[in-house]
């Protein structure tokens, strides 16, 4: 069964009732499931897929031909193109009789090898007219080939897509289809671990246990996810090592360029490039705290966080104890070096669901405002995880309890910390305190006395 992706989906159905040629880029992180998006797509439809090769340019011009001449009488006279102009010159004249879906599925393998490849779409494009029913999909899981060489202004068909669809992570509440085998506690462990990544959620086996599973599959040597990370930045970047510093810096907590000169020892403006190249790869990004409508914006504010889960976590516990990991059973690795920790490094991102979950609540007017802007803020002294506002009179704040419920304290310190934060002792603010589990009797009864507060158990 598909899961997810319904404003994509939607998006492609759009384009493909047009009646004009339409070109579509569809990009986005390995793992994302670019290519079972395009299946769920295409299943219904005549179409050609073609899966994109790591191979010589004669090679693929080969393989192509084979996949759009397959079921077309013109295959006892043509076994290959010359080149990929004719070759997709063909499709465009077929396309004025029919309607033609091309997938070209990780373009930029082709690519690699031809570096001319845009310049010769582009002139077929350019050449084509409005009678043409032609959808070609391009797909791509370099970031920085696709954002760079196909959708930048420079390049040979900028302004020629007709669509550009990027996948992000898949929400909490859609990453629950993928793990509806689990209990609501560990739907939560999972997706603040390894996020919202349908290939690394579809992988745990809901027979095993949560240690089980993190054994199976997060610090055994010879399992994908364990080799994951380590691909994905040789594969992309150079200089390794000095990614790998800054990475790890920031998975201990050192989330402003400053932090993590100090902590790397590397230079500040060196490390502003790396930044740049690890938020372009979606492997970090930058959060600025959600201001009130009469605050400034503060550079100094700004924080670099990990954009998926499992990176963090790997950087974190794997990279840390490399050679521990050698040494030690994987059972007593997992009592001694994750367990004691991982309840925090849960619940710390246990607050994304919770954002998740308010911001869904607001967009369908179930909240007791309908909120301008949700999100998280803080400044030098203070930390909101969940904070909104309607305007200046009208805001709300927030934390989320994994596995427990809020004391009688911290319910106290969410109002103090809020009226430190909006230098306000009188505030018509509306408290959220989100658990995973069944709010007590004793928390119900605060909330009917105080009627600014919110016990909220998710489901």
């Amino acid at each position: 069964m598909f899961i997810g992706r319904k404003k994509e989906l939607a998006e492609l159905e759009s384009r493909y009732m047009e009646k004009t040629p339409q070109l579509v880029v569809v990009y986005g992180k390995r793992r994302l499931g670019k290519t079972a998006l395009l299946k769920e797509f295409a299943k219904d439809k005549t179409h050609f897929f073609y899966v994109s090769r790591e191979t010589i340019d004669n090679e693929q011009i080969k393989l192509f031909s084979e996949e759009i001449l397959s079921d077309n009488p013109v295959k006892e006279f043509i076994s290959t193109f010359d080149n990929w102009e004719k070759a997709f010159l063909f499709l465009v004249n077929e396309s004025k009789s029919k309607k033609i879906l091309l997938i070209v599925d990780e373009f930029p393998y082709i690519a690699q090898n031809n570096k001319e490849i845009l310049s010769v779409l582009q002139k077929i494009w350019d050449q084509q007219n409005d009678n043409n029913e032609i959808m070609f999909v391009i797909t791509g899981s370099s970031l920085s080939y696709i954002e760079d060489e196909i959708l930048s202004t420079e390049s040979p068909l900028y302004g020629r897509t007709t669509a550009t669809i990027k996948l992000d992570s898949l929400s909490f509440y859609d990453a629950q289809g993928i793990l509806k085998s689990f209990t609501l506690e560990d739907q939560i462990k999972y997706y603040s671990i390894l996020g919202g990544i349908p290939r690394y959620l579809k992988i745990l086996d809901h027979k095993l246990s949560f240690k089980e599973n993190i054994i199976k599959y997060l610090i055994n040597k010879f399992s994908f996810l364990y080799q994951e990370v380590n691909l994905l930045m040789r594969e992309e970047l150079r200089e390794p090592s000095t990614y790998y510093a800054i990475l790890s810096s920031v998975a201990f907590g050192n989330n402003t360029i400053k932090d993590i000169a100090k902590d790397t020892l590397l230079d500040k403006t060196k490390i502003n490039v790396y930044l740049k190249n690890l938020i372009q790869l979606n492997v970090l990004y930058k959060r600025v705290p959600l201001l009130l409508p009469d605050e400034k914006a503060n550079q100094h504010r700004s924080l670099y966080l990990f954009n998926e889960p499992y990176f963090h976590f790997y950087f974190r516990y794997i990279v840390s104890n490399l050679s521990v990991i050698e040494k030690m059973d994987p059972d007593d690795f997992f009592e001694i070096k994750i367990k004691p920790d991982i309840d925090n490094f849960i619940e710390k991102n246990f607050q994304e669901i919770g954002l998740e979950y308010l911001k869904r609540e607001n967009a369908n007017n179930k909240l007791e405002h309908h909120y301008e802007m949700i999100g998280n803020t803080w400044n030098e002294k203070v930390e909101l995880p969940l904070f909104g506002f309607l305007d200046e009179s009208n805001t709300l704040s927030g934390r989320c309890f994994f596995n427990r419920l809020p004391s009688i304290e911290e319910v106290n310190e969410l109002k103090q910390l809020t009226a430190l934060y909006l230098n306000k002792n009188k505030i018509n603010n509306i408290y959220y305190y989100i658990s995973n589990l069944t709010i007590s009797s004793d928390l119900r009864n605060l909330e009917n006395i105080d009627k600014g507060i919110r016990f909220i158990q998710l489901v």
